[in-house]
């Protein structure tokens, strides 16, 4: 094996890929998207015209509708006594958005309160309404059986509880849940990368395959030297892309956190209360320590080179695209099963489920980073990881290299699983 061939390999797919429209466009797409995702919510919600929404209320108790009306006046407004049909016209024409009939019934019975409309305001309307009525349905019934204003500051309160992880030093960070999230987006990104980065591999093999230009570059660089000088040049255009992309993210999130504290009004508070209005910034960033941004690019890269060895393999036994349907289905499955793990996972990261199949090397780069994000992984653990995927890594690479030697000459049809096994076989 010459290293300098793989190189020169390396060298080439890297610099082709990075300069290529694809890569331009993909890589400035992210960051706009960022600033979409972050922008057009807020520009939503200054140019807000939605007309404001009336509820008609036939109140036969007297009590419930100046209840109702104390929490949004505008929102409700008393109907006089009328058939019911004449209150389904008036929402027909659109002079109401919708009706309540509230009786004595609601109050001794718990009777179900019924809201007619003509599907206009959507489930938040639905949610606010319901929250509303079971409020004053609630207060009326404490007046009536003349329970003191304590114990219904009691009954209205709500606990709230806020997580926060600590460190063997004895330091408090991030809540629990924020880290939760970072874990999760983390996940996710590798998820996403392992088939969008898989699939760049196994195209380029399919393509150089089916132009024939492949047993040109094969009379000077042994095919295990141009299998591993991409995967490994492709690799460092993900890694590139990544690098782009969070230095991006970082100063979009920095330049809205500032913004957002910018056009908050903290005159009159000084001091303490002025770092905490400002605290209240809707855009935070929630600490991630170094380890984590660390584990994160390292079990990225893993995951990249176990899973990219199986793309490049695939690519090989197959001549074009659609060939390649029935033999990615033994690559798809050991991806999307740490998928469907998330939930157990972050559910108790310290579980025997969340360790063991943290270390299985194909679960391991979508699933070790999310334990890391909510939980101090023992070193023991992360260091057994390293050394599966490790090993992982150099069984397949073999293997694919065997496959990818015998396959990217063969011509006219797609290989089956029994002919793969036989091309490992072949010396």
């Amino acid at each position: 094996m010459s290293t300098d061939k793989i190189f020169i390999v390396l060298k080439r797919e890297y610099l082709t890929r990075v300069r290529s429209k694809a890569f331009i466009i993909s890589t400035i797409l992210a960051p706009v998207f960022m600033i979409m995702l972050i922008g057009i919510p807020v520009l939503l919600s200054f140019l807000d015209t939605d007309k404001a929404r009336v509820i008609g209320v036939y109140d036969e108790t007297g009590v419930l509708l100046p209840r109702l009306e104390l929490l949004s006046d505008s929102l409700y407004t008393e109907l006089p006594p009328a058939p019911v049909d004449t209150f389904r016209a008036m929402v027909l024409a659109n002079r109401i958005d919708g009706y309540i009939l509230l009786n004595e019934r609601h109050l001794t019975e718990n009777a179900e309160v019924e809201f007619i409309s003509g599907g206009t305001g959507g489930l938040s309307l639905i949610s606010a309404i319901r929250s509303d009525l079971r409020s004053v349905i609630r207060d009326e019934r404490l007046n009536r059986e003349q329970v003191s204003d304590a114990v219904k500051d009691i009954l209205n309160s709500r606990a709230t509880i806020v997580s926060r992880k600590i460190t063997e030093t004895g330091e408090e960070t991030t809540s629990t849940e924020s880290l939760f999230i970072v874990g999760y987006i983390m996940c996710f990104i590798i998820y996403g990368a392992l088939f969008f980065y898989g699939a760049i591999i196994m195209r380029s093999v399919i393509e150089e395959k089916t132009s024939r230009i492949i047993e040109v570059i094969t009379s000077s660089v042994r095919p295990f030297e141009l299998l591993m000088g991409k995967v490994l040049g492709v690799g460092a255009v993900g890694l590139t892309q990544f690098t782009i992309w969070a230095a991006s993210s970082a100063a979009i999130m920095g330049g809205a956190g500032m913004y957002f504290a910018s056009q908050m009004d903290t005159s009159g508070l000084v001091g303490d209360e002025a770092m905490a209005a400002a605290a209240q910034s809707p855009i935070t960033m929630p600490e991630i320590g170094i380890g984590l941004w660390v584990g994160f690019v390292f079990f990225f890269i893993m995951g990249y080179l176990i899973y990219s060895s199986l793309f490049a393999a695939v690519g090989a036994a197959a001549d074009n695209e659609s060939d390649t349907q029935q033999l990615m289905l033994p690559i798809s499955m050991p991806i999307i099963i740490p998928i469907l793990l998330v939930g157990p996972v972050a559910s108790d990261p310290n579980s025997t489920l969340a360790v063991v199949s943290s270390l299985i090397p194909f679960f391991t780069p979508m699933l070790m980073p999310l334990r890391m994000a909510m939980t101090d992984v023992p070193i023991w653990q992360l260091g057994a990881a390293v050394v599966l995927m490790s090993a992982a890594f150099t069984g397949l690479i073999w293997v694919s290299a065997r496959i990818y030697r015998v396959g990217i000459l063969m011509y006219g049809k797609k290989a089956s699983f029994s002919e793969m096994a036989k091309w490992i076989r072949y010396n």
